[in-house]
């Protein structure tokens, strides 16, 4: 028994339940609108840096080699 005194089984078998019922049912039409969101768009990590913490100068962003990109020159 777990510290509810329900048994495992009973659990996991409630779940099972909870899941189907789910599965068998449409989600609301607001929900679909607040859940529905857009992909996250491919960004690299350096770029992402220079923008949030407005360093471009100080990474490199621009300039023709970055040290562990193309080997230091």
């Amino acid at each position: 028994m777990n510290r509810r005194g329900r048994e495992r089984n009973k659990v996991s078998r409630d779940r099972r339940h909870r899941l189907a019922e789910m599965a068998g049912t449409t989600p609301d039409a607001k929900a679909v609108k607040a859940f529905g969101r857009k992909a996250y768009e491919c960004c690299d990590v350096l770029g992402y840096m220079a923008k949030k913490y407005d360093i471009k100068g100080e990474i490199g962003i621009g300039q023709e080699s970055i040290g562990s990109d193309k080997g230091i020159p």
